[in-house]
């Protein structure tokens, strides 16, 4: 009477079998990690174009909303120069990146027979919106220290479309053909590379 032979594995196919398992557990692993970095990378970015898109479009909308020339007289007028509408002052700072400051009298979203004073400025690194109450009289309630709208800007720009000569900088001249639309920049700096974000707004 023969005795049949019992199949199964040896020692040495158990151990590579063990460590086949042990390969593609660690490679599977190595990729999910890459795909839920990338996944937190997107989300970061995805967050960074919001931002920059509801500042751009907050300040496309200020603009928009600027009290017309006719409700403001001289006597009042936050321009110094007639390139500008009445209802607009840019000034820039004294500091080596140069950055400005924008100043708008619009119309209170709230109360539309009021008005407030808007500004925005570049608060070291920090882009701000500061809003003053809206009021009916002159003179306007200042605004107050602002939101933090975007971090890590290092220079807030402004550049002026004049018929017949196209873009300029700050400073802008006193006199002259009247603006006819804003470029509005923001700067930051990623590492090595700079990012520039732009919104042009017609003055009508």
């Amino acid at each position: 009477m023969t005795r049949r032979a019992q199949a199964g594995f040896t020692l040495i196919e158990v151990l590579v079998a063990i460590s086949l398992m042990a390969v593609v557990a660690i490679i599977s692993w190595r990729g999910l990690e890459n795909v839920s970095a990338l996944q937190r990378r997107l989300a970061g970015d995805a967050d960074e174009v919001e931002n920059v898109t509801r500042m751009l479009g907050q300040m496309e909308r200020d603009l928009a909303m600027r009290a017309p020339d006719a409700l403001l007289d001289t006597g009042t007028a936050t321009a110094t120069g007639a390139r500008l509408p009445q209802s607009l002052r840019i000034t820039i700072k004294e500091t080596p990146d140069a950055s400005a400051t924008l100043e708008i009298i619009r119309a209170d979203a709230a109360d539309p027979a009021g008005w407030q004073r808007v500004v925005w400025f570049l608060d070291g690194t920090v882009l701000r919106r500061a809003a003053g109450a809206a009021a009916r009289l002159y003179p306007l309630p200042a605004a107050g220290g602002g939101a933090a709208i975007l971090g890590g800007v290092t220079r807030f720009a402004i550049r002026a479309w004049v018929p017949g000569q196209g873009w300029i900088s700050t400073p802008f001249p006193a006199t002259g053909t009247p603006f006819t639309g804003l470029e509005l920049s923001a700067e930051r700096r990623s590492g090595e590379r700079v990012e520039r974000y732009r919104r042009v707004v017609v003055l009508e």
